[in-house]
């Protein structure tokens, strides 16, 4: 494994709370789609752990990617293409801004 490509980001053990706020229209707009608790909570388990992994700033650009696609692929498997569409908006969004943070 080359240690330089998984660094973690430079303030680790820091709770950034406007970061980890820019996820919230992700998780709104997920519960608004009104699903049975079982199909919410492994929605909501993958924006946990995209969550946990910003939180403190000790993510990785990679595994938030493969966390955000694997939310997509999940939102899109338990409403359809159509109904996902908010939230697939919701996280493109946050993936810009994600970006944008990275430059």
């Amino acid at each position: 494994m080359n240690d330089a490509k998984y660094h973690r980001s430079n303030e680790p053990g820091r709770y950034d709370k406007a970061r980890v706020a820019t996820l919230k229209p992700v998780r709104q707009a997920i519960e608004r789609l009104a699903l049975p608790p079982i199909h919410l909570r492994k929605l909501l388990a993958i924006c946990n752990a995209l969550e946990m992994q910003i939180e403190d700033g000790g993510d990785n650009r990679e595994v938030n990617s493969h966390l955000l696609e694997a939310l997509r692929a999940a939102v899109v498997h338990q409403v359809g293409q159509e109904q996902a569409s908010v939230v697939l908006r919701a996280i493109d969004k946050f993936a810009k801004r994600e970006a944008k943070r990275g430059q």
